[in-house]
């Protein structure tokens, strides 16, 4: 990102300087057709084989998976304490049974949004994989084959839509913590200076969901950009240049190995949560 590319477009060749905001899915979408001449009102994609994503998101889900271990530690600790607390002293206090609630409410709804990511990322994978099969068994783009071009249309809208669905879990994910984490800092301060095993645990807690918090913003993030440059690809595919056609073909080709280094992370943080016991 940052630097000048030059790929072939439906106008020929260009160059253009591309930015964070060309990550943006919204921005991505125009109604493009073949007699149109193209979509002039967008850039060339220029990072069309999202190698950049599929590392992002491979290095996200490992530590937004680890965060989450660390996370569920503290939150199955602060539980224990709470618990005897409140045996000591049966009527025990607002502040115990808020944290409480706030821990349960965690175990409850976070973790499943984890491992569904850790899921999501896998399963991209595979499909962008497929893709690359069909692609390479295909070999070339000649001109005039529109059987391959749709073949190729169909495949990138395929792989877009899945990035696109994605960032619904995310920004559950996001969403989900952002809750949790108002109403750990609240909680935090309706304590005030009194210190024992039970706050500590929950500082400490909460500065885990503010750590996963921030996971999760960067896992959305990926998954916008990917989303954006595959919408940015396809746009320009309907525009029906077999140059360009040719050109993106060999680029989903070249990130494979990229996402298949990503699927190898999600494959065993799949693994490593189904011998800890988690559904």
């Amino acid at each position: 990102m940052g630097h000048e590319h030059t790929v072939p477009g439906p106008r020929g060749s260009g160059t253009v300087n591309d930015s964070e905001d060309a990550a943006i899915p919204s921005a991505r979408m125009p109604g493009v057709r073949a007699e149109d001449g193209g979509p002039s009102s967008i850039p060339s994609p220029t990072t069309a084989d999202t190698s950049y994503a599929a590392g992002a998101l491979g290095t996200g889900v490992e530590v937004l998976f680890t965060t989450s271990e660390r996370a569920l530690q503290w939150a199955w600790r602060v539980l224990q304490l709470a618990r005897s607390v409140v045996d000591s002293t049966p009527r025990g206090d607002a502040y115990i049974r808020e944290a409480r609630a706030c821990v349960v409410d965690f175990l409850d709804h976070i973790p499943p949004h984890v491992r569904r990511s850790v899921e999501e990322v896998h399963v991209f994978c595979n499909l962008w994989q497929a893709v690359g099969v069909r692609l390479r068994r295909r070999g070339g783009f000649p001109a005039g084959d529109d059987v391959a071009w749709r073949q190729l249309c169909e495949d990138v809208e395929l792989l877009q839509r899945a990035a696109q669905a994605r960032l619904g879990t995310a920004a559950a994910l996001q969403q989900g913590l952002l809750k949790d984490l108002g109403r750990l800092r609240a909680l935090a301060l309706s304590c005030g200076d009194s210190a024992n095993e039970v706050t500590v645990g929950m500082e400490v807690f909460t500065r885990c969901i503010s750590e996963l918090m921030a996971v999760a913003s960067a896992m959305r993030r990926a998954w916008e950009a990917a989303a954006g440059e595959l919408a940015e690809s396809a746009a320009w595919l309907r525009a029906g240049d077999p140059a360009f056609s040719a050109w993106l073909a060999e680029h989903l080709v070249a990130a494979e190995p990229a996402w298949e280094r990503t699927q190898k992370i999600a494959r065993w943080l799949r693994d490593v949560g189904a011998f800890a016991g988690q559904p």
